[in-house]
């Protein structure tokens, strides 16, 4: 089977028009001889692959990636009111040549020049959409429509956010979503508590060990038996990381880590590269923060371990390459999910299962 990479969202075009029209892939479908191998908290799954809820901006997204061999997909974070994207520019190539590190977290990135693009498996971005929302009764029944479209041994997550500023406390907010998700259907529920490009509370949450468990611990007592994932950004201080894990430990089922690093994003000419108050910084990913995320991984998996918390650890983060999965699993983490991997190559969990199937080869031949 011939597979051509093109990326599945258009950088040129808004959100909004690649809610519209998106994902942009004609390829031919590839096909996996596999069905409900694997284990995940009680579901019996394909694969322990997926999307984070970054690149699945509706039903139609959801389900072109189910059908490309990614098992694990979570919808795009949804909200109890509408919430409009911020405008394009949404999403740029960034020009870095080596991998991220803690100490340039903060910093400054310049997108990349029109005549330039990235080669095949370094691509970094930095997006900048402000977790846009249908409205509730918009989104609902397009969850409806996105479970439909699932194969067996896979699953559907719907992560949610609450907005400051509603009828109640931002807590209430996020369980209002949660349970508004569960009774469209979801599968699991992940609540994003961290991300870079809104200037409300809610971004910086998995910051605070008291407000982002009391978060948690009112979403569990809405949702009950469905399990609950938290989304974390990158915590470089080990001990606010170890309180926050504590904190939220007793009410979920999943941690996924990181959603995005941030930095602040400018032209070539060093201008600012994103327009719109509140857009100075932005949310990067891709292969420039595979060392960061995979530091945080390993943290998350070692802390699982001394604690013996026994919630899944979902690795995300840099994941662009067949090789980049495994060097996930090969720390300990539960699942992997890609984002911009999964954007600029459609063909990223059919190539990790190749990858599978060819170790398993070489084993039976030593």
């Amino acid at each position: 089977m011939k597979m051509i990479s093109k990326p599945t969202y258009r950088i040129d075009l808004s959100y909004d028009e690649n809610y519209r029209l998106g994902p942009f892939f004609d390829g031919a479908l590839p096909e996996r001889s596999i069905l409900q191998q694997h284990s995940f908290l009680d579901f019996k799954v394909n694969s322990l692959l997926g999307v984070p809820a970054g690149p699945l901006l509706n039903a139609n997204w959801v389900t072109s990636y189910a059908s490309l061999g990614f098992d694990l997909l979570v919808y795009k974070t949804v909200r109890t009111c509408t919430r409009p994207s911020h405008p394009a520019p949404n999403c740029l190539l960034l020009d870095i040549k080596e991998a991220l590190t803690e100490e340039d977290i903060g910093g400054r990135l310049a997108v990349l020049p029109e005549d330039r693009g990235a080669p095949a498996g370094k691509v970094s971005i930095t997006n900048s959409f402000g977790m846009p929302s249908q409205a509730p009764e918009v989104w609902q029944a397009d969850v409806v429509k996105a479970k439909a479209g699932l194969n067996p041994g896979q699953i559907l997550i719907v992560s949610v956010v609450g907005t400051p500023g509603q009828r109640h406390r931002l807590a209430d907010d996020y369980a209002d979503a949660a349970a508004m998700a569960v009774e469209a259907g979801a599968q699991m529920i992940e609540i994003n508590l961290s991300c870079p490009n809104v200037v409300g509370r809610e971004g910086a949450l998995f910051c605070d060990p008291e407000a982002s468990s009391e978060v948690s611990a009112l979403v569990k007592k809405r949702i009950g038996s469905i399990p609950l994932l938290i989304k974390i950004g990158y915590i470089p201080d080990i001990l606010k990381l170890q309180k926050v894990i504590s904190a939220n430990a007793p009410y979920v089922e999943g941690i996924a880590s990181v959603n995005t690093l941030s930095f602040e994003i400018v032209k070539p000419d060093e201008s600012p590269a994103l327009p719109g108050k509140g857009r100075l910084t932005s949310g990067v990913c891709g292969a420039a923060i595979k060392t960061c995320a995979m530091d945080q991984a390993a943290r998350l998996v070692h802390l699982r371990q001394k604690e013996g918390y026994e919630f899944v650890v979902i690795g995300v983060g840099g994941a662009m390459t067949a090789e980049d999965i495994q060097d996930y699993f090969n720390l300990g983490v539960d699942a992997v999910m890609s984002a911009t991997g999964a954007m600029w190559d459609p063909y990223l969990a059919y190539r990790y299962w190749k990858l599978q199937e060819e170790s398993k080869k070489a084993r039976k031949k030593e």
